[in-house]
């Protein structure tokens, strides 16, 4: 016991000598109410103290159990305190102590009221799987009491869960089924909760337009109802939208009113999040000292609270980020990997991508490119999957930056077979493309999609060293010829050693036209030695060069071409491969590449159906094609 207890225990106990049970009712009362005031007040150090004080009067004096109302109102308010300090795990232990005297269900609204208290403290400490099991319960007994208010506000937490899961879709149905109650219901307060809470979701899904618009709607709901805590929260979401669009003096004049008010009503997460953010914003303005000052303090509390959150996590990447700019380089790989362990941790998936975006731009830096784009198209697949837009485009932009460097390579490579062979003059993009869409097809990964891409853009360079009179011969080549012509796959390799690429490229082209049965060259690969993406760019290589028009024969159509690869399906083709792929042309999906024409640019349009796939109307098969090319 501090000696300022002891003194106003011992203070009380002198003065309530004679009559002790009136004077102790009394003072308890006194203490509760003291305690219900300070916490009204923001003063959750004082709460504590006079509900301390009231335990151990009780103790002191070895007097009968609290009773029971009393004692839910202690557990209540403590827990109360206890929250609003950010101390989450005493302020869950004091709501446990609510439920352990809600025996039955005449308390069941207090039950209710206690499941969602636990499940938004719970989910504060990154406990999503507990939090989600008392949020349920709670919206199971408000059902049962029918109170569509109650029912609103554990919604209302639950969508936060499905946030920070990034299960977005989830969380968007939770809002809407919560605002419709609200508004039925004429809980303008609770109204203005709610399309808070869904503006976050509208800006981690790229809409931020609308996400300004309902935070300041519900700011402006909160300043008529003098909510000075729940508009602090508010004017920092605005605050993080509007930094995410580059207004960063309007941004930080939200984030310092929020902070203010997170010191004024003394709360600790308020002051937290803030400073994350502004820590971010700092970082943006290249104010590195500040940034690493307020993610300091951000970090120290969150470290001398214990907690393991989503919080913590950014921290990590803000400690990471700052490190990248310093050039420190080890640094900022360690702070993203700590980041990226607690994210999994906890199972925030949102996080986990802005993390692993993160260490693919400090990769990039390090010229790591490889480990760079597999970072970034793990973060945009993330995104993907939960739908989050916004950063979904962040992510492509960086990849493609990336991208376009070797792109660039590419393009110059294929000029240099354009001007050795006219007649080859939009094959490979056609070989590309058809080897897109067999792969999309399959569901294949993206990345193994670009592998296949990037090879069949490159499987032909090696023709530069065939001389042209063999290359543009119309008449049957000799077998001495044909043996010149089978070496173009190795000069192909051998003119990109010494190059690195982020994707398995050489041994693609080094073996396009390999074989099942062994009778391909240049090595005689067979059975499984012939891997997945050799098999789906021979289809597409021979596909192509059967349907269009060659110096010693005119093109076949597509019926007689995929008559003439039937017959060797199971020699030459995959079976199963080459079922898919003439599904595919009967189905019209490849009608726009059959014997086209190609543009300068055809490389980049489609490189860019990698991460996006082609959104055609099938159309009737042609029954000629006029404008045939010589490839």
């Amino acid at each position: 016991m501090t000696a300022k207890v002891k003194v106003k225990l011992d203070d009380i106990l002198s003065r309530n000598s004679s009559q002790v049970e009136p004077d102790w009712v009394k003072s308890i009362q006194n203490l509760l109410n003291l305690a219900r005031e300070a916490n009204k007040t923001y003063k959750f150090e004082k709460a504590i103290e006079h509900l301390s004080s009231l335990e151990e009067i009780w103790d002191a004096q070895g007097l009968p159990e609290f009773s029971r109302e009393l004692r839910l109102d202690l557990h209540k308010e403590k827990g109360k305190a206890f929250a609003f300090q950010g101390k989450y795990e005493l302020a869950i232990k004091e709501y446990q102590k609510v439920l352990n005297l809600c025996h039955d269900n005449t308390n069941l609204t207090l039950k209710s009221e206690t499941f969602t208290q636990i499940g938004q403290l719970l989910a504060k400490q990154g406990d999503h799987d507990r939090a989600l099991g008392y949020l349920q319960r709670a919206i199971g007994a408000y059902r049962r009491l029918n109170d569509p208010e109650g029912m609103c506000k554990a919604l209302r937490n639950l969508g936060v869960v499905y946030v920070e899961l990034g299960e977005f879709e989830e969380a968007e149905l939770t809002y809407d089924e919560a605002i419709k109650t609200a508004r039925e219901t004429g809980d303008r307060l609770l109204y203005a909760d709610l399309i808070n809470n869904l503006g976050t979701i509208m800006n981690m899904r790229g809409n931020w337009r609308r996400a300004l618009g309902l935070y300041r709607e519900s700011l402006l709901i909160y300043e008529a109802g003098q909510e000075i805590r729940k508009q602090a929260y508010t004017e920092n979401n605005l605050a993080i939208t509007l930094s995410e669009q580059g207004m960063n003096d309007e941004a930080f004049e939200y984030f310092k009113k929020a902070r203010e008010t997170g010191t004024n009503i003394n709360d600790a997460t308020l002051i937290l999040i803030v400073d994350i953010n502004l820590a971010d914003l700092y970082l943006k303005r290249g104010q590195l000292s500040e940034a690493e000052y307020h993610c300091q303090k951000a970090h120290r509390y969150l470290l001398d609270s214990s907690l393991v959150n989503g919080n913590l996590v950014e921290t990590k990447k803000i400690f990471g980020k700052i490190a990248r700019h310093r050039k420190d380089h080890k640094a900022a790989l360690d702070f993203f990997e700590e980041g990226l362990t607690i994210s999994r941790e906890i199972g925030a998936k949102f996080l986990e991508a802005e993390v692993l975006m993160e260490r693919g731009i400090l990769l990039r830096d390090m010229d790591r490119h490889l480990d760079s784009l597999a970072d970034l198209e793990a973060s945009y697949h993330i995104y993907n999957q939960l739908k989050a837009e916004g950063k979904q485009v962040e992510t492509e932009k960086i990849i493609k930056s990336i991208e376009e460097l070797y792109l660039e390579i590419f393009d110059l490579m294929s000029q240099k077979v354009d001007l050795k062979d006219k007649y080859t003059k939009g094959h490979s993009d056609r070989v590309a493309s058809f080897a897109l869409l067999l792969a999309q097809e399959l569901n294949l990964k993206s990345n193994m999609i670009k592998s296949l891409v990037a090879a069949a853009l490159l499987h032909d360079i090696g023709k530069i060293k065939i001389d042209d009179c063999i290359l543009n011969k119309e008449g049957r080549l000799t077998p001495e010829e044909f043996e010149v012509v089978k070496q173009h796959p190795g000069w192909g390799v051998e003119m990109l050693r010494g190059m690195e690429f982020p994707w398995d490229i050489k041994p693609l082209i080094l073996h396009h036209h390999e074989k099942l049965d062994g009778t391909g060259y240049p090595h005689g690969l067979k059975g499984e030695d012939v891997t997945l993406g050799m098999r789906i760019i021979s289809i597409a290589d021979v596909f192509d060069a059967l349907t269009s028009d060659r110096v010693y024969r005119p093109a076949y159509d597509t019926d007689k071409a995929l008559e003439i690869m039937d017959k060797e399906s199971g020699g030459s083709f995959d079976p199963v491969l080459l079922k898919c792929f003439r599904n595919m042309i009967k189905t019209g999906k490849a009608n726009l590449v059959i014997n086209s024409r190609t543009h300068e640019d055809e490389m980049y349009s489609i490189w860019s159906q990698c991460l996006h796939p082609r959104e055609e109307t099938p159309v009737e098969p042609k029954e000629s094609y006029p404008e045939k090319v010589r490839v």
